[in-house]
């Protein structure tokens, strides 16, 4: 699904709220008590809140962002390293393929 542009997606977002708003509003003054519950409507108002949030464009889309932990393509030269023709080197991290031998408790009660 193609991303919305700030705009369609912010009027989308309060168009939701809205009728989220309205429709609980509705429920509550029908089968609910609006002295008791009425925290619920708050749950459109932060709707509201977020869609009216300061979004970037394109530009701000198509920028890169900080804090990639990737290393840079150069630094990969070299990897993988060279098959040098004997065993194949395993990662100390390889799950074994059955559970080690466990020795017996040599307390004997």
């Amino acid at each position: 699904m193609p991303r919305r542009d700030p705009p369609e997606a912010r009027l989308l977002g309060l168009w939701t709220a809205g009728w989220l708003f309205a429709l609980l509003l509705a429920g509550l003054l029908r089968v609910g008590d609006l002295r008791v519950q009425w925290p619920v409507l708050l749950v459109p108002v932060l709707w509201a809140l977020v869609a009216l949030r300061p979004r970037g464009g394109r530009a701000a889309r198509d920028r890169p962002r900080g804090g990639d932990d990737w290393p840079p393509d150069d630094d990969l030269a070299g990897w993988p390293p060279p098959d040098d023709g004997g065993p194949p080197r395993t990662p100390r991290t390889r799950e074994l393929r059955w559970l080690p031998e466990v020795p017996r408790d040599r307390r004997r009660e």
